[in-house]
């Protein structure tokens, strides 16, 4: 049978050792329930096409769609001598990475003030416990960064939270209002980087080669709305959202930044906890890579619900499957209800 254990339990079992976070979409999702899931996210799709094609596979997954239409090219390109289909679907395959983009862009909350002083004492509890480690999220969204940034400028009260983004190098003989006040990110400057964003985020955007963050402080303007005026300018943040685990390391291996951030894992040691994640496949390549570089750190895996769910019954599988590959590793279940994150519990 397997053991679940409680949240405070494994982090006593850490003891003084490294303790790091890695967060999924739960974490977004217990917050606003009514806007991070892919039922409601699909609710949101203005395109007739891609919604022609959801109905077709009869899903609300944006990753399982994108998965099939990857494996469709790879059969019909065996057929379509033209390529006329071929192009068809990959016109498909980019509309659904520009739709993805929209649909979060449309449905996220407008402002940090839509969290309340006391989920973000909560939640700040809660990455109390990780303030030596690093801390990986796979989520897109801006409520991360919103729960560091309120903190950031109490210093009794700041988390630690370096994303690696730094202003360029100054060039004393340029006048202070010609120089450049934007966040950048650059190979050999990201020393000390805590927080990665393991598949990009809203306010990351690249054009190929100088990648930037969106911040507040620079414009005064909420980062979600000056998310919807660059999309609206055809800028658009960096997303990986291929459906295979294989088309995710491809497009990781593409940009600077992703890369930094998948290669970062493999030099953490300690204790790794994972929350509000259900190790897809699709994310394989991420666990795979932990797994065959750390031998010897110690992974929490959270469980929302009755280990005897089906989705639960999914996970301890796999994490099944990755004790029998690696014997020396510990890997213990914990029951994600057990840390209240966002205080839902606690007396208002």
């Amino acid at each position: 049978m397997t053991q679940i254990k409680n949240f405070e339990d494994c982090i006593a079992q850490a003891g003084t050792g490294k303790k790091h976070l890695m967060l999924g979409n739960g974490f977004s999702v217990s917050l606003f329930p009514s806007i991070f899931n892919y039922k409601r996210l699909a609710e949101n799709i203005e395109s007739d096409r891609i919604n022609l094609l959801f109905n077709a596979i009869d899903t609300h997954d944006f990753e399982f769609v994108m998965r099939r239409l990857l494996e469709a090219v790879d059969i019909v390109q065996h057929y379509d001598s033209s390529e006329e289909i071929t192009d068809h679907i990959h016109e498909d395959i980019e509309e659904l990475k520009r739709t993805l983009i929209h649909v979060i862009s449309k449905s996220h909350p407008p402002k940090p003030s839509e969290i309340t002083d006391h989920q973000y004492e909560s939640c700040r509890k809660f990455l109390l416990n990780f303030k030596e480690g690093k801390t990986y999220t796979f989520n897109y969204d801006l409520i991360l960064y919103w729960v560091l940034m309120h903190f950031n400028e109490d210093k009794l009260l700041k988390l630690p939270c370096d994303d690696g983004f730094r202003y360029p190098y100054s060039d004393e003989y340029v006048p202070e209002e010609e120089r450049d006040t934007s966040l950048h990110w650059e190979i050999g400057r990201e020393s000390g980087q805590s927080t990665y964003y393991i598949h990009g985020a809203m306010h990351i955007f690249s054009d190929g080669s100088d990648i930037e963050k969106l911040s507040y402080a620079n414009l005064g303007v909420p980062l979600a709305e000056q998310v919807k005026q660059a999309i609206d300018q055809d800028r658009f943040p960096v997303f990986i959202s291929e459906g295979s685990t294989e088309h995710k390391l491809a497009r990781i291996k593409k940009n600077g930044y992703l890369s930094r951030t998948f290669s970062s894992l493999k030099s953490i040691t300690g204790n790794l906890y994972i929350f509000g994640h259900s190790i897809r496949d699709e994310d394989d390549h991420v666990f795979d890579f932990i797994n065959q570089n750390n031998r010897n750190l110690k992974m929490f895996i959270g469980l929302f619900g009755a280990s005897s769910e089906p989705h639960n019954q999914v996970i301890i599988s796999k994490v099944e499957r990755w004790r029998k590959s690696y014997p020396s590793k510990i890997f213990e279940f914990y029951d994600s209800s057990s840390v209240d994150v966002w205080g839902a519990s606690s007396n208002i």
